[in-house]
C-alpha cells in the first residue's frame, strides 16, 4: 500500500516528537504563538521599486505546494493584500481551504518577500526556536483541523479560523536540532519525489 507525501510526514512527525498537544518526551508544553511570530507585519525598509511574488489562493495546493512564480510590482500588492517571506508559513484561514489542507512553507520567493491573498495566517518561525517545516506540519494533522474547523467564526462560505487559536495552540517545543534534522527529512522526501518523477518523463 503505497503511502502519500502528507501522511509519511505526519507518522515521522509523531514518531520523533508525539502527536501534536502531547509531551511524551517531556519536553514540556507551550503555546504555538510562543514558537512563532503570527502574522508578521511588513518591514518599513522594503524596497517599493521591486517586484515581489504574488500568491492567491489557488497557487498554494492541499499538501504543502506553493507556486510562487507570479510577480507583481510593489505598487500593485502592498495595500490589500497578505505579507510574508522567505520560509514562512502560509495557512488557509477560511472554509472550506482551512479544511481541505491548504498550506505550506513559502519557498522561492522574489527577492525574498511574498504578498497573497488575506485569507493566509502567515506562521514566521523563530531563528534558534523552531523551523518551518515542523511549523506546518502540525497544521497538516487532521486534528488541527478539526479543532480549528469548531472555532471558525463567520457565515456560510465567509468562516475563518480566529489568529487567537493559532497563538494559544497547545504544543511540546523540541530542540530546534531535531526539528532541523525532520526538516532535513522533509526535504530530502521532496527532493527523491521530483527526481523519481523527472526521471518518468524521460
Amino acid at each position: 500500500m503505497k503511502i502519500c507525501r502528507s501522511e509519511l510526514f505526519k507518522s515521522q512527525f509523531i514518531e520523533r516528537f508525539g502527536k501534536p498537544g502531547t509531551d511524551p518526551f517531556r519536553w514540556g508544553l507551550t503555546t504555538l504563538g510562543k514558537c512563532c511570530e503570527l502574522n508578521p507585519r511588513k518591514p518599513k525598509g522594503i524596497n517599493t521599486d521591486d517586484s515581489y511574488s504574488f500568491v492567491a489562493m489557488p497557487s498554494v495546493s492541499e499538501d504543502g505546494r506553493i507556486d510562487a512564480s507570479v510577480e507583481r510590482p510593489y505598487s500593485e500588492v502592498c495595500k490589500g493584500f497578505t505579507y510574508f517571506a522567505e520560509n514562512d508559513v502560509l495557512f488557509a484561514k477560511i472554509t472550506p481551504c482551512m479544511e481541505n489542507g491548504k498550506g505550506g512553507v513559502a519557498k522561492g520567493l522574489k527577492n525574498g518577500v511574498g504578498f497573497g491573498s488575506t485569507e493566509f495566517h502567515v506562521l514566521r518561525p523563530i531563528k534558534g526556536v523552531s523551523d518551518p517545516y515542523w511549523l506546518y506540519i502540525i497544521t497538516m494533522f487532521s486534528k488541527f483541523r478539526s479543532d480549528a474547523e469548531k472555532v471558525m467564526t463567520g457565515t456560510g462560505g465567509q468562516r475563518r479560523v480566529p489568529i487567537t487559536y493559532l497563538s494559544e495552540y497547545s504544543i511540546t517545543l523540541p530542540p530546534i536540532e531535531l526539528q532541523e534534522q525532520f526538516a532535513v527529512f522533509v526535504r530530502q522526501s521532496d527532493k527523491s519525489k521530483y527526481n523519481a518523477s523527472q526521471a518518468m518523463r524521460l
